[in-house]
């Protein structure tokens, strides 16, 4: 981000926390309710500042409990999409807290030296964003021809076995599909192994039940939503912007995204869901907070 973006979206924060908008947004939106905070790969110094800002606000609770009644005070659950090998690093600060986050898995990536696509030299120089409007098939073959094979050993950008290992006393991990295509791009079948073998794959990494799901790049649709329910997941994280309770669908549960390098004043603004709503809208979303689909 250049310097001129960053003091804009300061600006833009100070706004939101002086004028008393995000406390209004706490007492009329998260009251009681579940904010599924995510995160990707931040470092362990701002997680610190984040999660110390957090709790002065809120209880922190497993992502198991986005859809349990309310207990007349905010909720947040903490999430990790991807499995970066950065995220070894966050241990310390895990418990620190006394929080048990949630990584959603890459399962063919993770624990192998492998790269996440967009991460490869090649996903750069074909462009990130326009890849992602390919079929899945054409994806592949555009990234082949700049050098990346998904399943072929390189530079490892996901967390290693022995990191896994490490930080499973204090972190639960569940899928986010085997490689991380955007899966309405994917054929039925592409799909559907994408979600059901993550699964099978990460119950034999872990040896224990993988049951809670994340829709990678937050394009889903409704062939996806079932086939995360007939693959046997209890709940699947979207992109879309809100907060959950006991009536929220667990297949369609809404989100926060936090950027990972966000100060405080910045956290705090975006804890409300304005800018990422905004966002959201000025991408084609619609007024009902729904991540852009393609």
């Amino acid at each position: 981000m250049n310097r001129g973006k960053a003091l804009i979206k300061e600006f833009l924060a100070a706004l939101v926390v002086l004028t008393g908008i995000a406390r209004a947004t706490r007492a009329w939106l998260w009251r009681d309710r579940v904010a599924v905070l995510l995160y990707h790969d931040p470092d362990p110094a701002t997680l610190d500042r984040h999660l110390t800002y957090l709790q002065k606000l809120c209880d922190l609770v497993p992502l198991t409990d986005a859809t349990a009644p309310g207990r007349g005070r905010p909720r947040a659950a903490i999430t990790f999409d991807d499995g970066h090998v950065g995220n070894a690093k966050l241990l310390p600060i895990f418990v620190k807290h006394q929080v048990r986050p949630t990584i959603f898995l890459c399962s063919s990536i993770v624990g192998r030296t492998r790269s996440h696509w967009w991460l490869h030299p090649g996903s750069l120089e074909a462009g990130h964003e326009r890849l992602k409007r390919m079929t899945n098939a054409e994806r592949l073959a555009e990234l082949a021809a700049h050098g990346y094979h998904q399943e072929a050993h390189d530079r490892a950008t996901g967390l290693s076995l022995e990191q896994i290992e490490a930080m499973r006393a204090h972190v639960d991990f569940q899928a986010h599909t085997r490689f991380h295509p955007v899966l309405t791009r994917c054929s039925d079948s592409e799909c559907a192994d994408e979600i059901g073998t993550s699964k099978h794959e990460l119950e034999a990494l872990l040896r224990g039940a993988c049951e809670h799901f994340a829709y990678p790049n937050g394009n889903y649709g409704d062939r996806e939503v079932g086939l995360v329910a007939a693959a046997g997941y209890r709940s699947a994280r979207t992109c879309d912007v809100g907060w959950s309770d006991h009536r929220s669908d667990p297949l369609r549960l809404p989100t926060i995204i936090i950027d990972d390098g966000a100060s405080t004043r910045r956290f705090a603004a975006q804890l409300t869901g304005i800018p990422l709503f905004l966002h959201y809208l000025k991408k084609g979303g619609g007024w009902r907070g729904r991540f852009p689909q393609f």
